[in-house]
């Protein structure tokens, strides 16, 4: 039994605001489940959001081919990425640029989230609709079907890449940066990577390089963390 089944139904919102006839999906849909969440903390400013997605397309100058979401926010806009990693790459998988660039940009909020972990993704996206300017939220958006794991799993699969360490959940304000979620014996990266059917022919040297690379990019993220 996942650790928030019990929980979750309870605490969060039965209201609904996402409509899923507004694109097709596959079962256990991770993009689906983090946009049903989003509307459920959006409300009413859901009804003026517009949905994107197509190849190449620019985020700060980045090209990305994931999903996204604008939000209107008085003069600003809140720009959600629902990220279900369609270029199916290890190193794409492990290193994530756009949040990094965001900060860089400018952009007043900045987080990531995934929505196993449903009330800090709901939170989330209320501080950035709150926030004093442009606002960009990276949400990691496990796919079943791309992935090639068992419907089921998608919370599943989204707890061990944020328990890995390959996608922490953080949040940067005008820079300054802070862990929403910090694992005190982190799983290791190759239960998160061998979940995964896509990556089954990895070999041993590639799993311990990117467990390499998960281990810089945190440590990189702890020196950007302000001490308490």
């Amino acid at each position: 039994m996942d650790k928030y089944s019990l929980m979750v139904p309870n605490f969060i919102p039965a209201q609904e605001y996402f409509d899923p006839k507004h694109g097709e999906t596959c079962i256990g849909c991770g993009v689906s489940l983090a946009a049903r969440l989003a509307g459920k903390a959006l409300g009413k400013a859901l009804a003026g959001a517009v949905c994107e997605r197509r190849k190449g397309a620019d985020l700060f100058g980045v090209k990305t081919d994931a999903a996204f979401m604008r939000v209107k926010k008085g003069r600003a806009e809140l720009i959600i990425c629902f990220d279900d990693e369609p270029s199916n790459a290890l190193q794409d998988a492990l290193v994530k640029k756009l949040p990094a660039v965001a900060v860089a940009e400018g952009v007043a909020y900045v987080a990531t989230a995934c929505p196993s972990y449903p009330f800090d993704l709901m939170e989330k996206v209320k501080r950035a609709m709150e926030a004093d300017g442009s606002a960009y939220i990276h949400i990691l958006a496990p796919c079943p079907s791309a992935w090639k794991y068992p419907t089921e799993n998608t919370v599943k699969v989204g707890f061990k890449a944020v328990e890995s360490l390959a996608f922490p959940l953080y949040e940067a304000a005008s820079g300054f940066y802070n862990l929403t979620n910090t694992t005190l014996k982190p799983r290791s990266v190759e239960e998160y990577i061998r979940a995964q059917g896509r990556f089954e022919k990895a070999t041993a040297a590639q799993v311990k390089s990117a467990a390499a690379t998960v281990e810089k990019e945190y440590k990189k993220l702890l020196e950007k963390v302000q001490p308490e």
